[in-house]
């Protein structure tokens, strides 16, 4: 079985196309730039060959041809035929409370994913970018939603409730989700599975630009660090993680910040990036 495997952001496409049979990675790569001048893919073979191929990618679904041909490829593709691929994953941000596992790409799981846009304007659209370019492409493949934010589910109130008024959360679903849980999933999995127990706890540690770490008790999440956005919790490569919030107002009235721009400086300006 052959499963090609997507993350869509705003204008990025990162893929991988997998055999499950082996579990063997049969090509990956990254397209950056796209509906942007100086568009680029950057492809690797399952050998470490590189190709690189520069040229304008106006949207996803061409970006997506570009990356399929590149997989069929007569030279160095993984694929003889694009009827080999039976599955495609996509990497989906922000479930909300209404999406608990992966699921089954359909009508109705598109119109709840785009309800739950308000909760992640940044990340949602540009995923189901990803899924309607396939549905376009290879309407004949399943299409497979994976969700940041399944995995943190089992937090029980005491632990996802802010101390805000409750109100907030049963109108407007002000709560901690938690993110990067594909991640904290796969991790302590894998140490569960290599120590030989499913009885652990355990404190699981997603390092990178982004940075969260989660609490699991016997293979459940306990408590997570972030939140309601992925801004909230540790210092990371350019959001500022947990702060006093009267920082927000007190330099919003300094510096006549909107609040478009101070949720700019939090995520783009501030974190490492900001010490600097």
């Amino acid at each position: 079985m052959k499963i090609l495997v997507l993350n869509s952001g705003s204008s990025s496409l990162k893929y991988q196309l997998f055999n499950m049979e082996n579990q063997e990675v049969l090509a990956k790569g990254l397209v950056e730039r796209i509906g942007i001048e100086g568009s680029k893919i950057k492809h690797k073979t399952a050998s470490g060959e590189k190709h690189d191929i520069e040229g304008h990618l106006a949207n996803h679904e061409i970006a997506l041809h570009q990356v399929l041909d590149l997989l069929v490829h007569p030279d160095f593709g993984a694929l003889k035929s694009l009827e080999e691929i039976n599955a495609i994953g996509h990497r989906m941000v922000h479930g909300g409370e209404s999406f608990k596992s992966s699921v089954l790409i359909t009508e109705e799981v598109k119109a709840e994913f785009r309800r739950l846009t308000e909760l992640a304007p940044l990340h949602n659209p540009a995923n189901l970018m990803g899924v309607e370019a396939c549905e376009k492409i290879l309407p004949q493949v399943p299409n497979v939603g994976v969700f940041d934010t399944a995995f943190h589910q089992t937090m029980k109130p005491e632990h996802f409730l802010y101390a805000l008024p409750y109100r907030w959360y049963e109108e407007h679903k002000v709560r901690r989700y938690g993110f990067h849980g594909t991640s904290h999933k796969y991790v302590s999995q894998r140490m569960a599975e290599l120590m030989g127990r499913s009885d652990l706890k355990i404190i699981t540690c997603h390092v990178g630009n982004g940075a969260s770490i989660t609490a699991i008790r016997n293979g459940e999440v306990v408590e997570t660090s972030m939140g309601l956005t992925p801004l909230e919790g540790l210092m990371m490569g350019t959001r500022c993680g947990n702060i006093d919030p009267a920082i927000i107002p007190f330099m919003m009235k300094k510096e006549k910040l909107t609040a478009e721009a101070m949720d700019t400086v939090m995520n783009k300006e501030s974190g490492i990036l900001g010490l600097l």
